[in-house]
């Protein structure tokens, strides 16, 4: 046996045992869907938590194997990462600039009169 034909075997089982993780995080996707969460923010969140660890770990197995990122040199890594953080932190933005004025009477609409025209009854 050469060693094409041994570099070959084993790219076929780690895609083998690839297609097999992902088939198993498939089912197990499913099975968390038919879960019954109570509908109060604290377990939704939850909930939310579990299909995103779930995703995340069939991102990785998909990115790493399939894509080749695995053997990448460390600096494409590291500027995944920093695109990564970027986008985290631009999710998280308007919340943070929310979070800013809570607690403060901020006027959005420009004053009481215009929130009484908007929100006046029409018969």
């Amino acid at each position: 046996m050469s060693d094409s034909d041994h570099d070959i075997k084993k790219h076929i089982s780690v895609y083998r045992n690839v297609f097999l993780a992902l088939l198993f995080f498939t089912v197990l996707t499913v099975l968390v869907s038919y879960v019954e969460f109570d509908a109060t923010e604290r377990y939704i969140a939850g909930a939310v938590f579990i299909g995103l660890i779930i995703a995340s770990a069939k991102g990785y197995l998909v990115a790493a194997h399939f894509m080749h990122l695995n053997n990448e040199k460390p600096m494409i890594n590291w500027s995944l990462i920093l695109t990564v953080i970027f986008f985290i932190v631009l999710l998280f933005m308007p919340l943070l600039w929310d979070m800013n004025n809570m607690g403060k009477d901020v006027d959005y609409w420009g004053g009481e009169d215009q929130k009484l025209e908007i929100y006046h009854d029409v018969n």
